[in-house]
């Protein structure tokens, strides 16, 4: 039974070799039949003489405090004494920052009369185009009754023509039946006594 097994160990190594060795996947990995696109372009290294940001930090102009008696990262004092701003130049600094606010507050109260002024004259100009809008609005409120009292006229005028139009023939046939002597003229409204009617 050992050596059974053994014999078929044996036989069976050299297949899985020779199926590992001969398989599509391994021979369609070798490096001849890879084929380059195109080669990869690197950007070149920021160094600190390139760097915009160093760039613009060797821009920037160098500065001392105000105070340079103790600077930053001194443990002791090199001055026996202490050095402070000049008395003299904080109060031409804060006179000169007073007469510029002053010119700021002249001009803006220069602007604010001008501005008051303008609206002033165009409150007057708008009062005086309102008053003048009243009064066409009156005019014309009048004008809109006389219409109103011509429609009602007209109105009368047309009911007055239809009663005498209804009454016009019953009147012309009540004449018809008179005796000839005892008939009236025909009816006429206008002025024209030289209209017949047959």
């Amino acid at each position: 039974m050992g050596a059974e097994q053994s014999t078929y160990h044996e036989h069976k190594q050299p297949e899985c070799h020779a199926s590992a060795t001969n398989s599509p996947a391994k021979q369609r990995a070798k490096m001849d039949d890879i084929v380059v696109v195109a080669t990869g372009t690197h950007p070149p290294a920021r160094t600190t003489w390139n760097d915009p940001d160093v760039i613009k930090l060797h821009e920037i102009p160098t500065f001392q405090p105000l105070l340079k008696g103790l600077l930053s990262g001194q443990t002791t004092v090199n001055n026996s004494k202490l050095e402070r701003l000049d008395s003299q130049q904080v109060l031409k600094l804060c006179l000169r920052y007073q007469d510029h606010l002053h010119q700021c507050a002249e001009a803006v109260a220069f602007d604010q009369n001008a501005l008051v002024k303008r609206i002033k004259e165009m409150d007057l100009s708008v009062e005086a185009l309102y008053g003048v809008m009243q009064e066409r609005q009156k005019r014309y409120a009048k004008y809109a009754e006389q219409i109103q009292k011509v429609n009602e006229m007209s109105a009368i005028l047309r009911r007055i023509q239809m009663g005498i139009d209804q009454t016009v023939p019953l009147m012309e046939k009540l004449n018809s039946l008179l005796p000839e002597n005892e008939r009236l003229e025909p009816f006429s409204m206008r002025a024209d006594k030289d209209i017949k009617y047959q």
